[in-house]
C-alpha cells in the first residue's frame, strides 16, 4: 500500500487521534499547530505543581471494548468512577437537586402538585425548538426553574432559537437519580491528557505555525499556508479547526467561548457536593454555569481544593476581558455567600475562544455554505467539533477519526493499485 502524505491542522483531541491512527497505518504525518498539543483537553496548571481539566473531561462509552477505551489505555491506566451531579436553582449549595433533572425533582418544591400535573399534561417530545421540546417533556415551570436561564447563560441566545438535534438525544429527563452518565462506562485517566496526546504523536511531525488558507489546484490542495509565508504541503489534509479559515469566502462562524476559572483554595467545609457528586450545575443568577470539584481524580490534594468555575461568553462580553483579580474577588463572594469560610490562593484562567458550536439556525446555515465551499477539494476533510460544527463527544470524534484513517487508507491503496 502506498504511503500517504497527511497534512493535519490542530493538534487537539482530533488531530491527535487521527494522528496516531494514520502513523500506525505507516502513513507520514505533519499536524500544523499554533498554540500548543491539547485543546480543550490541555490542563489548568497551578504554581503549586498541582493542576486540573479546562472542566471535566471525562472518557465514558457504551461499549467496554470501544475505540475510546482501546486508544487512552495506550498511554495510562483508566480509572473506572459513577460520577453524579446535583442542580442548585435555588443557588445554594445546601439544596442539592437531581441532575440530570428527574421528574422527582418536583418533590423539592412547594407546588409539587402542580409540577407533577403539568409534567403528565405535556408529555412528548416533538418540539422543534430547545424551549419548546423541554417544555413538551417537564412543563412550563420546571422549564423556567431549571432550564431557562441555564440555556440562556451558557448559549447567549434565546433558547427559542437553538434547532438541530443535538437536544434530543444530550437532554435526559429520567424518573428519578441516575448517574450522570447513565449506564454508560465512565473513566478517567492517570496520566495528563496533555501528555497523553503527545505521546500519541510522538512519530509525526509537528509544526508550530498558524494556519491562514489554502493553495489550491483545481479540485484538490497542494499546501496549506502558514502566517509565516511556508507551505506544508501533502496528499491529504485534515482540518480540526475553524472552517472559515480554509475558505475563499468571506464568512465568520460564531463560536460560544468560555472562560474557565481553575481555583486552588482552602475551603472551611467537609465537601461542597454530596457524596459521589463532582460537579453542580448553576441555572440562575451567577455567572458561571458549572462549578467542579477535582477529588475524583484521586490525586494528592490534602487540604486544599482544586475546582474550575465555566463562564460561557462571547468575545464581546466584558467577562472575556476580565483579569484573574476579578474572579477571585467574584468567587470568594461566591463562597462567602455559601458561609463557606475560604482561602484563595491562586486563580488561573483558561480562555477558549472556540469552546462550541452555536446551535442557531443562522450559523447552522453560514456553516453549510461554508461547508459547500469545501466540499468541493477531494482531499480536504473536516473532523472534530470546531470544525464540524457539531457538539460531539470525545468518543464520537475518536470514532470519526478511526472512520477517516480508515477511508486515507482505502485512497492509498487505490493509489498504489
Amino acid at each position: 500500500m502506498a504511503r500517504m502524505e497527511v497534512t493535519i491542522v490542530g493538534a487537539g483531541v482530533a488531530g491527535c487521534s487521527l494522528g496516531h491512527f494514520l502513523d500506525d497505518r505507516g502513513h507520514d504525518v505533519t499536524i500544523v499547530e499554533r498554540d500548543a498539543v491539547g485543546g480543550m483537553l490541555r490542563e489548568i496548571e497551578f504554581d503549586s505543581g498541582q493542576y486540573c481539566d479546562s472542566a471535566p473531561h471525562i472518557l465514558f462509552f457504551e461499549d467496554e471494548e470501544s475505540r475510546t477505551k482501546r486508544l487512552f489505555s495506550k498511554f495510562s491506566d483508566l480509572a473506572s468512577f459513577d460520577p453524579y451531579a446535583k442542580s442548585y436553582p435555588r443557588e445554594d449549595l445546601s439544596d442539592p437537586h437531581d441532575y440530570p433533572v428527574s421528574r422527582k425533582n418536583a418533590e423539592r418544591w412547594e407546588d409539587t402538585d402542580k409540577l407533577y400535573e403539568e409534567i403528565d399534561r405535556n408529555a412528548g417530545d416533538s418540539g422543534e425548538t430547545f424551549d419548546e421540546f423541554v417544555v413538551e417533556q417537564v412543563g412550563p415551570k420546571m422549564y423556567e426553574r431549571y432550564f431557562e436561564n441555564y440555556t440562556a447563560k451558557q448559549w447567549g441566545v434565546d433558547p427559542g432559537r437553538i434547532v438541530g438535534d443535538w437536544f434530543d438525544y444530550k437532554v435526559a429527563f429520567p424518573e428519578t437519580e441516575r448517574p450522570f452518565f447513565g449506564d454508560a462506562n465512565a473513566y478517567y485517566p492517570d496520566q495528563r491528557y496533555k501528555t497523553i496526546l503527545e505521546d500519541m504523536i510522538s512519530e509525526c511531525d509537528l509544526v508550530y505555525e498558524g494556519v491562514t488558507g489554502l493553495v489550491r489546484n483545481n479540485d484538490r490542495v497542494e499546501a496549506v499556508r502558514t502566517e509565516s509565508g511556508k507551505r506544508i504541503e501533502g496528499d491529504m489534509f485534515v482540518n480540526t479547526i475553524d472552517p472559515t479559515v480554509m475558505s475563499e469566502r468571506d464568512h465568520d462562524l460564531q463560536y460560544r467561548s468560555m472562560v474557565i476559572v481553575g481555583v486552588r483554595a482552602t475551603l472551611e467545609c467537609t465537601r461542597l457536593f454530596p457524596q459521589n457528586v463532582w460537579w453542580g450545575y448553576f441555572p440562575n443568577h451567577y455567572q458561571f454555569t458549572r462549578l467542579t470539584d477535582y477529588g475524583f481524580t484521586g490525586k494528592a490534594l490534602g487540604e486544599t481544593s482544586i475546582l474550575t468555575f465555566e463562564f460561557p461568553c462571547f468575545l464581546t462580553d466584558e467577562v472575556w476581558s476580565r483579569d484573574s483579580e476579578y474572579f477571585h474577588r467574584y468567587l470568594s463572594e461566591f463562597f462567602t455567600r455559601q458561609d463557606i469560610e475560604n482561602d484563595i490562593h491562586e486563580v488561573v484562567l483558561r480562555k477558549v475562544p472556540r469552546a462550541y458550536p452555536l446551535p442557531i439556525r443562522s450559523e447552522r446555515e453560514t456553516f453549510e455554505r461554508v461547508n459547500k465551499s469545501l466540499d468541493r477539494f477531494s482531499n480536504l476533510y473536516n473532523l472534530g467539533r470546531v470544525s464540524t460544527y457539531q457538539y460531539i463527544w470525545i468518543k464520537d470524534i475518536i470514532d470519526a477519526a478511526y472512520d477517516l484513517a480508515t477511508e486515507i487508507d482505502a485512497a492509498a491503496a487505490r493509489r498504489s493499485s
